[in-house]
């Protein structure tokens, strides 16, 4: 089932990024500053959710088709959920670095090889900043195709041994700037968690589990807005991430429980628009901070920078953008037929399917972001 709540929760999630890359008046950016970026985390729990009955739901396929088409299945909609729309974002980013006097990233940024880049195997990414968060995000799918193609019959039991891995080594003490350090270590960063979190609330969904709906939106909100206080006056984004994963994470994990609790109990979701806007959440996440640094560098050329034109027009632009390019590009490319034939959920004519093996469940992976994504 896909949840409106769910898709209207992306598009506050990626608002919520767009707001805290955007320069506000200086008594209204603290706050930004530590609210804001909390989307990400949202995003991450918003992944554990959906990847998790996606790749759940595929696995029981795998008892009648075979663990490699299960597996193939489910990791050429992942693949094609990601990349295609980020290519075009980083192909338009080398450009303007290219063509432009325009910057994308910090000067001190490091440098990598663009080809990691292309192919998100380094950080960070000084052509779009936000793509550090899709490395977590592969990471999370390559695990779950891992545990499809190894253990159908468990993947629940492979991701809670992932995720108690990825605990022991908080637990064991490791700082966080060795993350940045070692790899493996990097892929470990307790934000991960969050996933866990999704996970968590995905279970309770399946089985229709919706005490506590409204309760649970309220302590959802207090609890992050107290914890992106707590997190500001403790060295913010940039501390030991499982301060990260608590103060934001958790809180997030109970937004999302209350809101799909609402919907199951039919009480309340959030308005088309909102909807809709979660479906372009991905594509607004990756585009928002090149069309930020393209304008900013058009105002200043206007004589017009810091103005009130670009406040009020920035952000929408920016909405418009993220839509449009879910259309034409994300879209189009995710349902198109030969990405089916490639996740094998298209069968010849020649062959007379079960009802049961054919079953589309893209559905589940609509919108999905850091990205995501997310």
């Amino acid at each position: 089932m896909l949840y409106q709540n769910i898709q209207g929760l992306r598009a506050v999630a990626a608002l919520m990024v767009v707001c805290a890359h955007f320069y506000y008046s200086p008594w209204v950016q603290p706050v930004i500053n530590a609210v804001g970026p909390g989307g990400v985390d949202v995003f991450f729990v918003i992944s554990g959710f959906v990847v998790f009955l996606s790749a759940a739901r595929i696995a029981k396929k795998a008892a009648v088709v075979g663990r490699w088409r299960a597996f193939r299945e489910f990791a050429v909609k992942r693949v094609f959920r990601i990349y295609p729309v980020y290519w075009v974002a980083f192909a338009v980013a080398s450009i303007v670095l290219l063509t432009t006097t325009v910057s994308l990233a910090p000067a001190d940024l490091a440098q990598k090889p663009w080809w990691k880049l292309f192919l998100l195997i380094a950080q960070p990414n000084n052509r779009i900043l936000a793509a550090w968060t899709l490395q977590y995000e592969m990471i999370f799918y390559s695990v779950c195709a891992l545990a499809i193609l190894l253990f159908p019959r468990r993947v629940l039991i492979v991701l809670a041994a992932w995720f108690a891995i990825v605990f022991a080594i908080w637990a064991a003490g490791i700082s966080w700037h060795s993350y940045y350090v070692v790899p493996a270590i990097y892929f470990s960063i307790p934000v991960v968690l969050e996933f866990f979190f999704g996970i968590v609330v995905a279970l309770m969904a399946e089985r229709k589990i919706a005490g506590y709906a409204f309760s649970s939106v309220v302590a959802g909100v207090c609890g992050l807005l107290f914890g992106a206080y707590v997190l500001s006056q403790n060295g913010g984004y940039a501390a030991p991430s499982m301060w990260r994963t608590l103060c934001i994470g958790l809180p997030s994990a109970f937004i999302a429980y209350g809101l799909i609790a609402l919907e199951i109990r039919q009480r309340w979701t959030f308005p088309k628009a909102l909807v809709k806007l979660g479906d372009a959440s991905y594509s607004l996440y990756l585009w928002h901070q090149m069309l930020f640094a393209v304008m900013a560098a058009v105002w200043v050329k206007l004589g017009i920078a810091g103005g009130l034109p670009l406040r009020l027009v920035s952000i929408p632009i920016a909405i418009a953008l993220g839509v449009a390019s879910y259309r034409l590009i994300e879209r189009p490319i995710y349902k198109s037929k030969w990405v089916a034939r490639l996740a094998g959920t298209v069968r010849k004519p020649s062959i007379a399917p079960s009802a049961s093996l054919v079953v589309d469940y893209s559905h589940q992976d609509a919108g999905a972001a850091p990205i995501k994504s997310g």
